[in-house]
């Protein structure tokens, strides 16, 4: 009786640890995956931290296919630029130093034809420099496009382009009184609306001081002028 009763005993003892065998296997083999896993992951993580980081799509809209544009790097294969569609005009972002290989092109080529200089003006983008802007036109072609080049503040400098088109002559005279800016070459780039002793004063620069509201609020002008003192009494 006594060999009966520890049968049992044994059994369930041989149970128990068969019970426990099969839970300690998951365990057991838990690492093995995880190990797995860190190891398929592991070239793909590596990959991507080799890959370098992709540049931020440009959200300017792209220039319509076949246009001004397209013709420009047809005529320049050799000048880098970026172009992108504007309000009205296809504009062309160049490098400074590309600006007499772009030009004369511009001009001369058929397929651009682009022989009136419209309009140069400069912009002040304070931090980000001056910017000269040229506004072109064909009139046989009838397409036009604006070729911008940005210049640092304290290196304001760019080529003539007056030996391609004489209108800009007076047009670059008048954007170096404003934005002080310097054109390489200009044939006689003297002070066209300030006094010519003035070469230290832009006035469309936007750090340029102004004076005091009041004063030109009527301090300083006639009583019987517009404006004046008497005027505000």
């Amino acid at each position: 009786m006594p060999d009966e009763e520890s049968q049992p005993d044994e059994a369930s003892a041989e149970d128990q640890k068969s019970a426990e065998t099969p839970a300690a296997k998951p365990s057991e083999k838990a690492p093995t995956n995880a190990s797995a896993e860190s190891s398929a992951d592991a070239p793909a993580n590596a990959s991507a931290a080799e890959q370098p980081e992709e540049e931020e799509a440009d959200p300017r809209p792209r220039p319509p296919a076949g246009g001004i544009a397209d013709l420009l790097a047809e005529a320049l294969p050799d000048v880098k630029f970026e172009a992108y569609q504007g309000m009205t005009d296809v504009i062309v972002e160049v490098e400074r130093d590309d600006v007499m290989k772009i030009m004369p092109v511009a001009k001369d080529d058929p397929r651009l034809d682009l022989k009136f200089l419209r309009c140069l003006f400069g912009v002040d983008h304070e931090d980000e420099g001056l910017e000269v802007v040229y506004q072109l036109l064909s009139l046989e072609k009838g397409h036009d496009v604006v070729i911008k080049t940005r210049l640092p503040k304290d290196d304001a400098h760019v080529a003539s382009v007056t030996s391609v088109w004489k209108a800009a002559n007076w047009h670059e005279r008048e954007t170096r009184d404003m934005f002080g800016i310097m054109f390489d070459d200009h044939p006689h780039l003297v002070p066209l609306l300030l006094p010519e002793d003035m070469t230290d004063h832009f006035p469309l620069r936007k750090d340029n001081p102004l004076a005091e509201i009041e004063e030109w609020q009527g301090d300083e002008l006639p009583e019987e002028g517009f404006g004046g003192a008497a005027k505000r009494r």
